[in-house]
């Protein structure tokens, strides 16, 4: 099969790689990136941490049947044969529902495959098997979200515009945020539940923690106070009790293995 011939000649060519690349413009409220990881060198076989960033993800492991992994809480720990080629669609915080049709608490930080979430998994397999390139896997990817949402695209459409201000402004208070929606508190919390898998005060903890990342990556090389405040922390001691908690690590040790590839969406705002 040509999906096969694919999978290997990648497998077999170049160094380590992962990339992230826009999705298509009439996606783009839900989907985040289309994105590409190919596992070689010293993280083949090794424990890898993932960091929560508030997205679920559709991917396709080599030509294995197409899976979807939930939303995390807290950091997953994967690891990858060497030789691995994954082609992914990641969806923005607050898309889950919409695409899948199931609250995104039924699969937070669980990985399924995705035959257990729809009917049309095994017509997708096909057209992924048979894929010449990367990049018409990533568009069979796009092709099967585009026809998922069709009757759902508004679904959590105001839990999605809710993450964007949560993201940008890490210092929104909750309260407000419901005020300037014309929500109430508890609604806000209920919606975040089903879109996002947790609520909106555990995202904004998350997001600040990318925000984190991000700020570290400035070509200035901001110390850990500067990072914090960056990141809307209200002290560097405020950003370590999150990353201890949320992500296992210290900032001085996140920070210090953070890679400025993963979470390209993030920075530029796709």
């Amino acid at each position: 099969m040509q999906g096969l011939r694919l999978v290997d000649a990648l497998r077999t060519a170049g160094p380590a790689a992962y990339e992230e690349t826009p999705p298509p413009a009439d996606l783009r409220e839900v989907v985040a990136c289309l994105w590409l990881r190919v596992v070689r060198g010293p993280e083949a076989g090794r424990s890898s941490p993932i960091l929560p960033d508030g997205c679920g993800d559709l991917m396709v492991y080599d030509d294995f049947p197409p899976v979807v992994a939930g939303p995390d809480a807290t950091t997953r720990w994967v690891t990858f044969a060497g030789g691995t080629v994954i082609v992914g669609a990641r969806f923005r915080p607050g898309g889950i529902r919409a695409v899948f049709g199931c609250p995104a608490t039924t699969i937070l930080g669980r990985t399924v495959r995705l035959s257990d979430l729809t009917t049309t998994a095994a017509a997708l397999h096909e057209r992924l098997l048979l894929a010449r390139s990367v990049r018409r896997r990533q568009r069979l990817l796009a092709d099967w979200i585009r026809a998922a949402l069709d009757g759902r695209a508004l679904l959590d459409r105001r839990v999605r515009a809710a993450c964007r201000r949560l993201t940008g402004d890490p210092h929104l208070e909750i309260g407000t945020l419901a005020d300037r929606s014309d929500w109430n508190v508890r609604a806000v919390h209920r919606d975040f539940l089903a879109a996002c898998g947790y609520g909106p005060k555990h995202f904004q903890r998350i997001m600040r923690i990318q925000r984190a990342i991000r700020a570290s990556h400035d070509p200035s090389r901001p110390n850990l106070v500067e990072v914090a405040l960056a990141a809307g922390y209200a002290d560097q001691a405020h950003m370590t009790r999150d990353f201890r908690q949320i992500t296992g690590f210290t900032p001085a040790q996140q920070l210090a293995t953070a890679r400025p590839e993963f979470g390209l969406w993030i920075a530029h705002g796709w």
